[in-house]
């Protein structure tokens, strides 16, 4: 009887490919998103070709360059393996910023610009209940700044969670900090008709940490016309009163 032979093992992947296959996910995703936007909105993604030449910021001779070095088998010594690690940690981390800036200029295509106030507003986990006094009476205080802006100035109050709840428990959770956001507007005498509430879930956590509490918040953001010059000052000065 012949002796079976048996099949040699495949040797381990490299570590490198896991998170390179990551980013390629990313960018395949991202221009599905683009396809289906031209597809509903042309306009948007004219709007939207100067930001992504500012954001990528290199020629196509560069792609082409760094595509060779990324399909290139290491097979130096552990230490030029690590080294190549920390690169790919560190473009996992500007990816972070591409996907910030991306969400800027989308923010921004419908000429419109998007302020945020710097300070944000903590929950407990699971929780939607805003307990602190300080955090009170500094919803209290913005709510006495909005009642002076300018009338076309759009309001719009995210709520966020970590990822300890579910996809839909999340965006339930979310939405519900939200409420509870403008509940102290409300109270402060904000009128409610320019005010949006949105609900993000367990997506954009901070830092890129879904795990972290600080996700557990909500945040309020002003809608100006990019044109309206006075509006958005009105903006800065109730952001800068407010730190």
């Amino acid at each position: 009887m012949a002796k079976k032979v048996k099949c040699p093992e495949c040797p381990a992947g490299e570590k490198w490919a896991v998170p390179y296959a990551d980013f390629l996910s990313l960018l395949l995703a991202l221009f599905i998103a683009l396809w289906a936007i031209s597809k509903t909105n042309p306009a948007k993604v004219e709007a939207l070709k100067t930001e992504f030449v500012k954001i990528f910021e290199y020629t196509a001779t560069q792609t082409v360059q760094q595509q060779t070095q990324d399909t290139h088998k290491f097979k130096g010594s552990q230490e030029e393996k690590d080294d190549e690690l920390n690169k790919l940690k560190q473009m996992s981390m500007s990816q972070q910023e591409i996907i910030k800036k991306l969400q800027a200029a989308l923010d921004q295509s419908e000429n419109q610009e998007i302020l945020n106030l710097p300070s944000k507003v903590e929950f407990e986990r699971g929780s939607s209940e805003i307990k602190s006094a300080d955090v009170q009476d500094y919803l209290k205080r913005i709510a006495q700044l909005i009642s002076y802006l300018p009338p076309q100035i759009e309001i719009e109050i995210r709520g966020y969670t970590d990822n300890s709840e579910s996809a839909l428990g999340s965006y339930k959770l979310g939405y519900t900090r939200a409420e509870s956001v403008l509940k102290y507007l409300v109270e402060g005498g904000v009128n409610t008709k320019n005010i949006t509430l949105k609900s993000y879930g367990l997506n954009n956590p901070i830092d890129g940490n879904p795990q972290a509490l600080e996700n557990n918040r909500a945040q309020i953001y002003f809608k100006v016309d990019i044109k309206d010059s006075s509006a958005k000052q009105s903006v800065l000065n109730l952001i800068e009163k407010s730190k």
